[in-house]
């Protein structure tokens, strides 16, 4: 398990050190790339935290303006940030300096930095509990962060995979990086009450807006697993999609996006047909892709080109590309 665990992380800073070349200094729109202290709406609903991996800040993105409006200062390497629900406090992973960065969202202050186990990648807020669920690319177990007091405790159940939290069926589901399953952990436990066998890498999973199905891109099986939640079985997959990374679904149920990041593309399937209808190209190493709160558009995060590249989802054609920082890795878009 260490040994491939190590082999994976090499690569990825392979990968992190050929993007940081591609692009060493801002351009000329990102030189005034710093939030005030204080400004109108900071902290509003509809907001895209872009999150960098070889930098120590998250980027926020306004998709109604379509323009980034500054930077969250972190620890080391950004990996991915959420906000919390209701809105009042920030928590940013940072992959190299093993902590995790809380901040005010109105200030755009730190309030604290806690520390971690070995290269958090993932963030889960259970907010009935008051919990922050912790995962790591690496050999560590889950890290339970208290809200209340900022303080971490280690579980015992091993997962290394993004979170997502169904709150409707009482199930978390966590695809695993480094091994073919997806684990479906408890809410109130967080202990591992059953494993779905998938074949492949399971990078990430995108759920319908009913919460019937959940859709798991398989990195090295180059296919889409579609996942009947009730009975937690895989039902179909979709083939010839390839090395799938990132996964969204629209709000209106009726496209399923993928983005395939050796191949350079984003695979759009029909949530109906679930076959692809069509593929863009032109896109660089694209890891992440969500929807605005508005579902108008899809935003895909290239971290080969220190780029966002907006999608119109009407036409299904990209229509603005947005430079960034290097690295751009994960995106969150504030859906309150």
């Amino acid at each position: 398990m260490k040994t491939r665990i190590s082999v994976f992380l090499v690569v990825l800073a392979a990968l992190f050190i050929s993007c940081t070349t591609d692009k060493t200094k801002y351009s000329e729109e990102e030189k005034p790339y710093t939030l005030p202290d204080k400004y109108e709406n900071m902290s509003r609903p509809g907001l895209i935290y872009v999150s960098h991996i070889s930098n120590n800040f998250v980027s926020v993105f306004d998709p109604v303006e379509m323009k980034l409006i500054g930077q969250i200062p972190c620890g080391n390497g950004s990996d991915v940030s959420i906000v919390s629900s209701d809105g009042t406090k920030g928590y940013i992973a940072n992959f190299h300096s093993n902590d995790v960065t809380i901040y005010d969202t109105k200030t755009n202050k730190t309030i604290a930095t806690v520390k971690s186990s070995e290269h958090p990648s993932a963030l889960l807020e259970i907010p009935e509990q008051k919990k922050i669920l912790i995962t790591h690319q690496s050999s560590n177990c889950i890290n339970v962060l208290n809200i209340d007091d900022n303080s971490i405790t280690s579980m015992g159940e091993l997962c290394t995979g993004n979170m997502y939290y169904l709150k409707n069926k009482g199930k978390i589901y966590v695809p695993q990086i480094f091994t073919p399953y997806i684990f479906i952990l408890d809410p109130v436990t967080f202990h591992i009450t059953k494993r779905i066998e998938t074949p492949g890498r399971p990078m990430a999973m995108a759920f319908g807006g009913d919460n019937k199905f959940g859709y798991l891109a398989n990195f090295d099986s180059a296919e889409v697993a579609k996942v009947d939640i009730d009975k937690d079985s895989v039902i179909l997959k979709i083939k010839n999609i390839p090395s799938p990374r990132g996964i969204a679904v629209t709000p209106d149920n009726k496209y399923v996006l993928v983005t395939s990041v050796v191949d350079n593309t984003l695979s759009i399937i029909d949530a109906n047909s679930d076959t692809v209808v069509k593929t863009l190209f032109g896109l660089r190493m694209p890891t992440w892709v969500i929807t605005t709160r508005d579902g108008k558009f899809a935003i895909v995060s290239n971290q080969g080109a220190a780029k966002l590249s907006i999608i119109d989802l009407i036409d299904l054609e990209i229509v603005k590309s947005i430079d960034v920082a290097s690295n751009p890795i994960s995106l969150f878009v504030d859906n309150r």
